[in-house]
C-alpha cells in the first residue's frame, strides 16, 4: 500500500539511467525472495491527458528493469547495457496514483548480449509484458558491484 506518493516499505530509491531517469523517475527497488523488484509511483507528469501512464514512461521503466533485474538474477557486476531491442505489450492501463512493480527473468547471456523478459504489474494485474536484447557494455564502478543499490531482502 502506498500513500502520499511514497514507495512501500522495503523499497529504496535507485540511481539509474542518468539524468533522463532522474528527471522522469524516481525509480525504486527491493529484493523480494532474492529477486530484484523495481517499482514506481505513477505521478501526473507520467500521464497522458486521460490520467493514464504514458506508454513512453512504461517503456523507460521496462528499459531499466530488464537489464538490472537480469544482473541481480545472474549475480553479475553492474554494467552499462545499451538497448538493442525492446518489445512491449501493453495489457492494461495504469492510472494516476498507481504503484507499479516489475520483475524479470534472464533468458540467455553471452559474452556480448543479454536476452531478458519481464512483467510489470499493478497490484496482481499484469499491465505490461516486456522483452529485450541488450549489449553488455563497460562495467560501472560500485562499492558493491554485485549489489550496487545496497538492497536488503524484504
Amino acid at each position: 500500500m502506498t500513500t502520499n506518493n511514497q514507495a512501500p516499505s522495503g523499497f529504496k530509491e535507485i540511481n539509474v539511467g542518468g539524468l533522463f531517469i532522474s528527471h522522469n523517475g524516481p525509480l525504486y527497488a527491493a529484493l523480494r525472495n532474492k529477486q530484484f523488484v523495481m517499482g514506481m509511483m505513477i505521478e501526473q507528469r507520467h500521464c497522458n491527458p486521460r490520467n493514464v501512464c504514458h506508454g513512453g514512461m512504461l517503456s523507460s521503466f521496462a528499459d531499466m528493469l530488464l537489464p538490472y533485474g537480469a544482473m541481480y538474477a545472474l549475480g553479475m557486476n553492474r554494467r552499462f547495457t545499451p538497448t538493442i531491442s525492446l518489445q512491449l505489450d501493453f495489457l492494461a492501463p495504469v492510472n494516476l496514483g498507481s504503484w507499479i512493480e516489475g520483475t524479470c527473468e534472464p533468458l540467455r547471456s553471452t559474452s556480448n548480449l543479454l536476452f531478458v523478459q519481464g512483467l510489470i504489474k499493478h497490484k496482481d494485474e499484469i499491465v505490461v509484458r516486456a522483452s529485450g536484447l541488450f549489449k553488455w557494455g563497460d562495467f560501472v564502478p560500485s562499492d558493491d558491484p554485485i549489489n550496487p543499490f545496497g538492497l536488503e531482502e524484504t
